[in-house]
């Protein structure tokens, strides 16, 4: 019974919220306004940790203790995440020079010419940068990533099976990317094995959410202040 709410717990908070992003971000129309970068991750994000929590206490009887069952302080939670930032970069610059030239990569220009936009508004800046990131882009990812991990290792503790849930697991959050292309498919799901493995090892969450944000936070600011006006 409790692999069964396992599997459909999963379906709730992870193959359906995906299918439905993907068939969303390759039939949405054009149009949009840049305070929808705002909202969209906050309001989806925001709303899906509330109904994780949910499900986690009250369907499945679960504590969110799991997610965070390693030892450890913040202060090395920080280390970590510094760390695990600077593995990203790496991976980001091989993967530049190796596979940009035979994977294909699809640059949303309207994306583009959107989030430029918010160099107009100190506001929305300080919102992405702020409760957006951190909240609807980098703890909800990394929420369902732990989520997905927990979940399938407590179907088995064998080492092998360990090791396809952390493939799996990278592979589905490559494929939630498809709108990048296949090279934004196979770099995501190749820094998500390294994730999975960081994850496995240290059981704490906070590493990976403040890596996700310095990583992400780093290219959009980057490209804030490079990109031409």
């Amino acid at each position: 019974m409790k692999t069964f709410k396992s599997i459909i717990a999963l379906f709730m908070m992870v193959f359906i919220p995906f299918g439905f992003m993907l068939w969303y971000r390759n039939h949405q129309s054009t149009g949009f306004a840049t305070i929808e970068l705002i909202l969209y991750p906050l309001l989806f994000g925001g709303s899906s940790i509330l109904l994780l929590y949910a499900i986690k206490k009250h369907f499945l009887k679960e504590e969110l203790s799991d997610f965070n069952s390693g030892k450890g302080s913040i202060a090395k939670d920080i280390l970590w995440g510094f760390m695990l930032t600077a593995m990203y970069f790496i991976l980001f610059y091989i993967e530049r020079a190796t596979l940009s030239n035979i994977l294909t990569f699809k640059s949303n220009h309207e994306l583009l010419h959107l989030m430029l936009d918010m160099r107009k508004s100190p506001l929305l800046l300080i919102l992405w940068f702020g409760p957006v990131l951190w909240i609807g882009i980098a703890l909800y990812e990394e929420l369902i990533r732990v989520f997905m991990l927990t979940s399938f290792w407590k179907f088995s503790n064998n080492t092998y099976w360990i090791i396809f849930s952390i493939l799996i697991t990278a592979i589905i959050i490559g494929l939630a990317h498809w709108s990048q292309g296949s090279y934004g498919v196979v770099t995501i799901a190749i820094k998500s094995l390294v994730s999975g493995y960081f994850f496995y090892k240290i059981r704490r969450i906070l590493p990976l959410v403040i890596a996700h944000v310095l990583y992400d936070g780093i290219q959009v600011a980057l490209l804030l202040i490079t990109y031409p006006q």
